[in-house]
């Protein structure tokens, strides 16, 4: 397939990378953790991939069924047990994901039982880094009151509570109840992790250094000084390699 990427100028640069490794390829495809389908829409329309979904929250699932109607997006529950055939899918994304889950090694030999024997996993992470004391996903555990403080005055108090107090799906926010830190992770334990899970890497990437000092007023902002935080967070992609990494995978 011979066009031009869809995520070139967006700022979350995981999207170009998955993008770019799966678009020339055929069969079926798990977006793990497909959220609100920004990425998992573009795939399906943009590729000859028969796309799939799935995600342990209603109200993403909602967003993302009114946006793409005929997406198969399912929800599951954070546990990591999915309700496909062994060898089911040709390739799968968990595209900043495994650092939600409430056991990483389960979640990853749940993908190696539904993909094929030399299928794809497009696998993308925040990285250990300089500037990974600055990640915004871990001040509700390290500053719980000005956590809440700062959520309620741009969200409301009723979006904190559904997002925040309310358990019953599983999560607090967007991680499983079980995560008590949004992990960075070390390239090395990371590919030693993915081995044991039976996966072989067979490309490595990334992106970004100073992301976290536009990514954090960002979430803050309004949409005009969003806008111009987004192209600095994209100039930022394009320049450094260290913040997040992106990885390659094939099933063993």
């Amino acid at each position: 397939m011979d066009q031009v990427n869809p995520f070139e100028d967006h700022p979350l640069r995981r999207y170009y990378y998955a993008w770019a490794r799966l678009a020339n390829r055929s069969g079926r495809h798990l977006d793990i953790g497909c959220a609100r389908g920004e990425f998992l829409g573009e795939l399906a329309k943009t590729t000859s991939l028969d796309c799939y979904g799935v995600d342990p929250h209603a109200g993403y699932l909602e967003d993302l069924h009114a946006r793409y109607p005929t997406l198969r997006a399912l929800r599951i529950p954070t546990v990591a047990v999915w309700d496909f055939p062994d060898r089911f899918f040709q390739s799968a994304s968990m595209l900043d994901v495994l650092e939600h889950v409430p056991d990483e090694r389960a979640t990853l030999l749940e993908v190696r039982r539904v993909l094929v024997p030399g299928g794809l996993l497009v696998l993308t992470v925040p990285a250990q880094h300089i500037f990974s004391f600055l990640d915004p996903d871990n001040a509700k555990f390290r500053f719980p009151r000005l956590h809440r403080l700062v959520y309620t005055a741009r969200f409301g108090a009723a979006q904190y509570r559904e997002r925040f107090l309310d358990l019953s799906n599983g999560l607090r926010g967007d991680m499983s109840l079980e995560r008590l830190e949004h992990t960075n992770y070390c390239p090395h334990e990371l590919l030693q992790l993915l081995s044991s899970a039976g996966f072989r890497c067979l490309d490595r990437a990334g992106a970004n250094l100073f992301w976290r000092w536009f990514d954090v007023p960002a979430l803050l902002a309004g949409t005009r000084l969003r806008r111009l935080l987004d192209r600095a967070i994209l100039w930022d992609a394009k320049c450094f390699r260290k913040a997040n990494l992106f990885l390659t995978l094939e099933r063993l």
